[in-house]
């Protein structure tokens, strides 16, 4: 009786050996996001590798290492052992096989100790620190929520020398919404890390893998001169008469996006007499669920508000004049929050408002597609 095994039958014919040659020479083509991955922690690990060396070989030459070069050393085997734990820890992530163990915590006091725990390496490296921090509680995984919390610490402390952190529950949906706002504090001419493409750091790869994991929104818009990281976090416990709720969408992909549905309904009131702004304006505004009104000029704004009072107001540059500026200040006395986005002529404009400050936020006509949605999202996040 014939064998069917290949060990006991016939030997196989030239062209099947010819082909398990074929199949055994060609090795599987590397994943591109894995060898950007590589680069990038390469990229990372030779900044301190290169001064470690020179503080050492510049030893060997002289017997003799100063504070400051021991203080250097100290800081570069730190940095290369945050990316040696960032690296691993994105590994874990990228595994998918996570057992998460979903508990009530309050996110405030976990935000405040992490900030607390920066607290001396930001005064070591001159970095100025704000906070506006109110209780909210969310239901996540304890670990996962530490390490996103220091990872969107640490991302936004190497975008600029002040940080501005502000945590507070969005008006609807009742959401705990994460701002940290860096920038600098004397402009320098130097610019932070590129923003998307081959360049990111390797700690927004850790910040967005563990978002993706806990499925929290995460979002960023960006300047030369200022950065602004916005976390939305679903899953909110809210009090209702004594009951405990929790706030959460169940629909959609809550891991990386912007144009946030659960914005329909709001109204937007926009000062132009450009029609292609009006209609570009309209289309995002149709896109993320809200309700735009236009006006053409800012003494009808303010009798379109005596009437209604919109949650937004967007103004042309070339319309601002004395009558929006009262607009803004009469709303500003019963809705100190009330915001205010200004659409500039000038191209690559972006100055982003914060709660420390009387300013407006402003971005470029030519940009609006890119940053709007965003832009919304965060200043409507202020409406109360």
């Amino acid at each position: 009786m014939q064998s069917t095994s290949g060990f006991l039958g016939t030997a196989p014919s030239p062209l099947t050996a010819s082909k398990a040659s074929s199949d055994a020479s060609v090795a599987p083509e590397p994943d591109k996001s894995d060898c950007l991955l590589a680069g990038i922690i390469g990229a990372e690990l030779s900044g301190p590798l290169a001064t470690a060396q020179h503080i050492v070989q510049n030893f060997t030459k002289t017997q003799k290492i100063s504070r400051a070069q021991l203080r250097l050393l100290h800081d570069t085997i730190d940095l290369a052992r945050r990316v040696a734990m960032q690296s691993q820890q994105i590994a874990r992530l990228a595994g998918g096989r996570l057992r998460q163990s979903h508990e009530r915590l309050s996110l405030d006091a976990i935000l405040n100790q992490a900030l607390d725990e920066h607290t001396a390496d930001f005064q070591q490296h001159g970095k100025e620190l704000y906070r506006s921090i109110k209780p909210v509680e969310i239901i996540v995984d304890p670990g996962l929520l530490s390490s996103l919390v220091d990872a969107a610490i640490v991302w936004a402390a190497s975008r600029g020398q002040r940080l501005v952190v502000s945590l507070d529950i969005k008006n609807w949906p009742e959401h705990g919404l994460l701002l940290i706002k860096a920038s600098q504090t004397v402009a320098t001419g130097e610019r932070p890390d590129a923003i998307g493409g081959e360049e990111e750091s390797l700690s927004w790869h850790l910040l967005s893998q563990t978002a993706r994991a806990m499925g929290v929104t995460l979002d960023r818009v960006a300047s030369p001169d200022e950065t602004m990281l916005m976390i939305e976090f679903p899953r909110t416990v809210k009090q209702l008469e004594g009951l405990t709720a929790v706030e959460m969408d169940v629909d959609g992909d809550s891991a990386m996006h912007s144009e946030s549905k659960p914005l329909a309904g709001h109204r937007i009131l926009l000062v132009s007499t450009d029609e292609t702004l009006r209609t570009n304006i309209r289309q995002i505004c149709r896109s993320m669920g809200l309700v735009m009104d236009s006006v053409p000029s800012s003494l009808q704004a303010v009798r379109f508000c005596e009437l209604d009072k919109p949650h937004l107001i967007i103004i042309d540059e070339r319309l601002h004049d004395r009558d929006l500026d009262e607009l803004r200040k009469d709303l500003h006395k019963t809705d100190p929050n009330f915001p205010f986005l200004e659409i500039a002529i000038q191209s690559n404009t972006f100055e982003m408002a914060s709660w420390m400050s009387n300013s407006m936020t402003r971005i470029s006509r030519d940009s609006l597609r890119a940053q709007l949605p965003s832009i919304l999202v965060l200043e409507l996040a202020k409406v109360a």
